[in-house]
């Protein structure tokens, strides 16, 4: 019950050093309520002043028989007499809608309006620190491009603040010139960690890491990924901690080339075989149909492709277009490639898509040392 309720029955409920006495003030509700003589003593008592309009009583001096102690009389205040006396209600009617009354020390109820406020969240924000707001679109890039610029140049203190800034740590940023056997070369997107990894930043490639950079983003944010710029810089030690934070050895770039390809067409020899040691798919084709064997006759390296054969590459895998390592050396004029093939156990007798073998393709692209090379070994293979 409410000291609101009990005051309405003429009992104001005074507070004690735990909050309100409830019970003890409900005690004497009930006692005034229905003792007899307190209410023969209020009839008896002067009831109405009609200069006033109230009621008004004096203090009722006579011990009474339940309590010794004087009993002040109530002073009640209505607009008009009521010569009835409404009934007291029940207990369980009055404390129906009886709630504990608050303590002292708990809050007020304008206060509970509002959500406590965790110890632990104010402490750690300052108080003069700015509400953040959704970034939009733009501002987001902005701040990814900038990030990117950080990583490139290796400047660890604008990383952090950038990152602190809220700059999407994975987003990718447009690069002109990325991909350059292309001619003219075309532009791709890098993340932040592949542009570090492209400019052999390794405190930065560390921090980007911790930070949460992805080793293995996908082609949507970054066209080439941090493992395949470390190897086109052929930097053997950032892509030996690549691999060792879990890069894939099989990603494939925008251009369905693997990082394989790229050791076989940039990096060096230990590169090559860094990435041999981590036993990649060496039968997967780039977009233009060819494999790992085929990227290392372009570039004429025929002590490459003896890394390959000898890690288990077949020297006679096909292109798309049915051509050997052997056609594509022969078409391009590459003497020592073709003579590395040969000596490795190359077929010279296979014949591509257009039902030509490699002896034909080198008489066609005008390369005659190379096509007396084919001939004879062709004649050879025939005699076996």
């Amino acid at each position: 019950m409410s000291a609101t309720l009990l005051s309405t029955h003429g009992f104001n409920m005074a507070p004690t050093n735990s909050g309100y006495d409830t019970m003890a003030s409900w005690d004497r509700f009930t006692t005034f309520e229905f003792n007899e003589q307190v209410q023969r003593r209020c009839a008896a008592a002067p009831l109405y002043t009609p200069a006033t309009q109230s009621f008004h009583t004096d203090v009722c001096r006579k011990p009474l028989a339940r309590d010794s102690k004087p009993v002040p009389l109530m002073t009640r205040t209505h607009k008009q007499p009521s010569p009835i006396k409404p009934p007291a209600p029940t207990f369980k009617t009055a404390t129906s809608s009886w709630s504990p009354p608050s303590s002292p020390g708990a809050r007020s109820r304008s206060s509970t309006l509002t959500p406590p406020r965790s110890p632990r969240v104010d402490s750690a924000r300052p108080s003069n620190s700015p509400i953040c707001t959704p970034m939009t679109p733009r501002e987001k890039n902005k701040l990814a491009d900038s990030l990117y610029a950080a990583a490139c140049a290796g400047d660890l203190d604008h990383i952090k603040l950038l990152l602190s800034l809220g700059a999407p740590i994975n987003a990718g940023t447009m690069v002109e010139g990325l991909y350059e056997a292309f001619k003219p070369a075309k532009p791709g997107l890098l993340s932040p960690l592949a542009g570090a990894a492209r400019n052999g930043q390794m405190d930065a490639v560390e921090l980007l890491i911790a930070a949460g950079a992805e080793p293995n983003p996908g082609v949507n944010r970054s066209s080439s990924s941090p493992l395949h710029q470390a190897i086109r810089a052929d930097d053997l030690e950032l892509s030996r901690l690549l691999l060792e934070l879990g890069a894939n050895i099989n990603s494939l770039n925008d251009y369905k080339t693997t990082p394989l390809m790229y050791a076989v067409k940039y990096g060096s020899a230990k590169m090559v075989e860094l990435i041999l040691d981590h036993h990649p798919d060496m039968a997967r084709l780039s977009f233009i149909g060819a494999a790992a064997i085929h990227w290392a006759v372009w570039p004429n390296r025929p002590e490459i492709m003896e890394l390959l054969v000898a890690a288990g590459a077949d020297c006679d895998h096909r292109m798309a277009d049915g051509s050997t390592a052997l056609h594509c050396a022969s078409t391009a004029g590459h003497l020592e490639t073709v003579e590395c093939l040969l000596r490795m156990g190359a077929d010279p007798t296979l014949k591509n898509d257009d039902w030509k073998t490699a002896f034909q393709v080198a008489v066609e692209s005008g390369h005659e040392q190379i096509a007396a090379l084919l001939r004879e070994a062709t004649l050879r293979r025939r005699t076996v």
